[in-house]
């Protein structure tokens, strides 16, 4: 992650502190979504920023009553085509189990890709084995895996930057919509689809700074990247709440 999206990434995890923090009726309809009893008084105890210590949550909330969540929090503007996570080949076949033929399928696309660009990264021929290989289970697995790591968040957040809006979903809600809505395919232009909203693909690009050669493995260009159309995600989903909030600085003071 540069500095900027370090920044970016912070600066969206205290917005949401914040405005969680200063409408009490913000938690009370979290709490609602998850406990059919939401004390009159409930208040939030503690809210602070996880994402500072490297893990797939970003934002944990204690409340007065006792509840705790937990939430990841995804930024986005316009229809929003935001990586969820990155790995090397090597590393996403082994992850998921997959197999050393699946392997190899990979990195002779990925190195062929990387030498021209025009190509497509999956072929028509590699096509069936991919989508044989990447079963409802597995692509449901891999997209479990990307949206909460090991220890899953309670809550899942979309902040639309340029509407100034922050919308708050249960996120087992959302993995159960996955789950049922798993399609995996080749596009026309080579990339694996796992679902409407997801894509895994050849990352691309790293820059000039880069010392391996394009068609090395080993080059940031070359890893795995699971992709998400948030837009188009957050339109599909219903919110437990959601909160118009003011985009200035000052006011997360």
């Amino acid at each position: 992650m540069t500095n900027q999206n370090a920044r970016k990434g912070t600066y969206f995890e205290e917005l949401f502190c914040h405005e969680i923090k200063n409408d009490p009726q913000n938690i009370k309809e979290i709490v609602g979504a998850f406990s059919k009893f939401v004390p009159e008084s409930e208040k939030i105890q503690l809210v602070e920023r996880e994402g500072q210590y490297g893990k797939k949550s970003d934002v944990f909330i204690s409340t007065t009553s006792g509840h705790n969540f937990k939430a990841s929090i995804k930024s986005f503007q316009g229809p929003g085509f935001n990586q969820v996570t990155r790995m090397t080949i090597e590393n996403f076949v082994a992850l998921f189990d997959l197999s050393n033929e699946f392997r190899e399928v990979l990195e002779k696309s990925t190195i062929k890709k990387a030498r021209d660009s025009r190509t497509k990264w999956i072929s028509s021929e590699d096509s069936n084995f991919i989508i044989r290989e990447l079963n409802h289970n597995k692509a449901f697995e891999i997209l479990r895996h990307s949206l909460i790591g090991q220890e899953p968040p309670e809550l899942f957040v979309f902040i639309k930057s340029d509407s100034h809006i922050i919308s708050v979903y249960k996120m087992e809600e959302l993995l159960e919509f996955l789950r049922k809505s798993i399609n995996v395919e080749i596009t026309p232009r080579g990339v694996i689809s796992l679902h409407p909203c997801f894509t895994i693909q050849r990352k691309g690009g790293n820059g000039p700074r880069e010392k391996h050669s394009k068609d090395d493995l080993a080059h940031g260009g070359n890893n795995i990247q699971i992709k998400m159309k948030c837009q188009s995600l957050s339109e599909m989903l219903t919110p437990i709440t959601t909160i118009k909030y003011n985009d200035e600085p000052d006011s997360l003071s």
